[in-house]
């Protein structure tokens, strides 16, 4: 069954995980989650900077996203390095693709 595996889109910062909302059609939005890995930066700080900026631009982008979907943007090391507008650009390419 196809059902149980998540769809991947691939952007330039992340790379994102869809799956279907546990709660049906019940559910007003997506649900997220961001992950960093120590992969993509040993440091802390860095990590939660990269979360902190994907979540900022994800809720400006969810206001009016009305599929119940469970979202997990997965950053790439590219990640580390990219200005808030580059990863704001990329969340809305990888949400436009859903």
């Amino acid at each position: 069954m196809n059902a149980a595996r998540p769809r991947r889109e691939y952007g330039a910062f992340f790379s994102l995980s869809i799956g279907p909302s546990a709660g049906g059609g019940s559910a007003s939005g997506g649900k997220f989650a961001v992950v960093v890995s120590k992969k993509v930066s040993p440091k802390a700080v860095v990590r939660n900077l990269i979360k902190r900026r994907t979540r900022d631009a994800l809720r400006h982008k969810l206001k009016n996203f009305d599929k119940p979907l469970l979202l997990a943007f997965h950053a790439k090391p590219a990640a580390r390095d990219a200005a808030f507008d580059d990863i704001a650009r990329d969340i809305h390419a990888l949400l436009s693709r859903i």
